[in-house]
């Protein structure tokens, strides 16, 4: 492997230059060698700097390599001062949902603004992305950022982000450029085909008792039915790190035969403690664990494919493999191998690098 990779890093005004850095080199050190080469630049403390890797919303971590960041040539990297987050995460009892009648599937709202819509390219709009409409019928016909769900004086409130597709909250228009508040088991539609969403809060569900079971929805559970489960190609030709014991094993913590049906996947470890608890849905498989998930976005020591998470539906039996990450897949504590699928379930820990933990959930 090459000691060094040439990366384009826009440094305020000055964009689109180019940059040989060597990978052993941190993201601090990379700061104090751009505020010794560009004059114009306040050398103020390196705190107040910052590299986000572009349409990242999260900073790079100042004491991580480039290497450990597993940063790519066609990576483009963006010098500015430190930003705040751009969401803003709420406490457990003011957690909400937004619950489907047709397919039974439960969107947990647990931070604001909590956007309705579906996924685009920019990684700060999938990291405030709640609702992913495409998992729903007539799902397209909802705008990539349709409306959005805000929490504000104990109350919450819905607000259209498109103005040619409509919103409405139990069937009076939401005008575009305003909000209106919404309350419990208030039925939300969305776009002219009136995607329908029922707004659910927590404090109701708990005094209620009412909670109904989480399920994959029909439509995802047929396809997985009929859906082969296949292993992804992956570059030989990559320096990937590997566990230094190639037989490490994790049998007799799985069973054979895995009777529960897992709809998501729970955080039990991340790097900033509101991460934990939050939850990421598994519509189909193969599933890609990594980076590319919003959720994971931030999280530096994960790569952006790291894992692959595959159901076959015959023996019902989950399995999990190592997509030749930079900081390997850890089950139960021991290291995989790469390209090799091992069986998990629900009482499985599934690390991906050393900062982030998960577990199935049915």
């Amino acid at each position: 492997m090459d000691e060094y990779i040439d990366v384009k890093v826009d440094i305020f005004e000055h964009t689109g230059q180019r940059a040989k850095i060597r990978r052993s080199l941190t993201v601090s050190g990379l700061i104090d060698e751009i505020l010794k080469e560009f004059d114009d630049i306040p050398a103020e403390s390196v705190e107040k700097y910052a590299i986000y890797l572009k349409n990242t919303p999260r900073p790079l971590t100042l004491n991580a390599s480039i290497t450990e960041l597993d940063l790519q040539p066609q990576d483009e990297l963006i010098f500015d001062y430190k930003q705040k987050t751009i969401r803003q995460m709420l406490s457990e009892e003011n957690f909400a949902q937004l619950y489907d009648e047709f397919t039974d599937k439960y969107f947990d709202i647990q931070w604001q603004p909590a956007v309705i819509g579906r996924p685009t390219a920019e990684a700060e709009h999938n990291l405030l992305l709640s609702v992913n409409a495409q998992l729903l019928p007539n799902g397209m016909t909802v705008s990539r950022r349709h409306a959005q769900i805000t929490f504000s004086d104990d109350c919450f409130y819905l607000e259209p982000l498109s103005e040619n597709n409509p919103v409405y909250v139990n069937d009076k228009e939401i005008p575009f450029n305003s909000r209106s508040e919404i309350k419990n088991n208030d039925k939300l539609f969305f776009g002219k085909h009136k995607v329908l969403l029922n707004f659910l809060s927590q404090k109701q569900i708990k005094s209620s008792g009412t909670e109904k079971s989480r399920v994959i929805p029909p439509v995802i559970a047929e396809e997985m039915q009929s859906k082969p489960v296949t292993q992804p190609e992956i570059s030989k030709d990559q320096n990937f790190s590997k566990p230094s014991d190639p037989e490490v094993s994790v049998s007799g913590a799985v069973p054979e035969v895995v009777e529960s049906v897992f709809t998501h996947i729970v955080i039990e470890k991340a790097s900033l403690p509101e991460q934990v608890g939050q939850r990421i849905d598994l519509p189909s498989f193969p599933f890609i664990l990594g980076r590319i998930i919003p959720i994971l976005s931030i999280e530096n020591g994960v790569s952006r494919r790291h894992a692959e998470i595959s159901y076959d539906p015959q023996t019902m039996q989950y399995t999990i493999t190592d997509l030749n990450s930079t900081n390997g897949v850890f089950l139960d504590g021991k290291r995989i191998v790469a390209d090799k699928a091992y069986k998990i379930n629900g009482g499985t820990s599934i690390g991906l690098g050393q900062d982030v933990v998960l577990k199935l959930k049915a």
